[in-house]
């Protein structure tokens, strides 16, 4: 890997750098070598790095969230899903990285089966984010090859968490859209 070829490999999206996974292949095997190798090469182009992992924990998987500083458990207010999203907590416990692991809860509806805190009971740990279920809007962004609108519900959680992530402006902090510059400074 080198800086020529990167740019190549990688979709800029709102000023973010995206590597697609590349096609099924089941056969394929991923070292934890090359994870380090590619992790070491990432890190001198960027300051934060983030990986969606399939969640099925491969080596490699653990061999990134062992390299992390935090990890989402990304899983929805659901019975299948809250129980296997414990066993994982415990996997991952074993592998001394409980500490590191904080739970995003996904698809959460206005009238939830399970509220925040039942769900931290359940799993031991702390819920830092829930985002809203919006199936048709997610429909719609999917087909058209499109981002979620980001004056739309979901959109506006996954901004306000993008913020808090990377360290942007709060939603208090951002400028209101169509407004003049000077309109939103408070007087003093």
């Amino acid at each position: 890997m080198d800086e020529n070829m990167w740019p190549q490999l990688v979709t800029t999206v709102d000023g973010m750098d995206v590597l697609h996974a590349g096609k099924i292949n089941p056969s394929l095997r991923i070292e934890a070598t090359q994870i380090r190798h590619l992790t070491e090469f990432l890190r001198r182009y960027y300051q934060m790095l983030c990986f969606d992992l399939s969640g099925n924990l491969e080596k490699y998987s653990i061999e990134l969230m062992q390299e992390s500083k935090q990890i989402l458990l990304v899983c929805t207010p659901e019975v299948s899903s809250l129980h296997l999203a414990r066993e994982k907590v415990q996997f991952l416990k074993q592998l001394d990285l409980g500490g590191r692991i904080a739970v995003v809860l996904n698809r959460v509806h206005k009238k939830p089966l399970f509220s925040v805190k039942q769900v931290e009971e359940l799993l031991g740990l702390k819920v830092i984010r829930e985002f809203p279920n919006d199936y048709v809007t997610i429909n719609q962004c999917v087909t058209a090859g499109k981002l979620v609108p980001k004056t739309s519900e979901l959109g506006k959680a996954f901004t306000a968490f993008a913020d808090e992530l990377t360290g942007g402006p709060t939603a208090e902090q951002r400028p209101t859209p169509g407004r003049k510059f000077l309109e939103d400074r408070k007087s003093t």
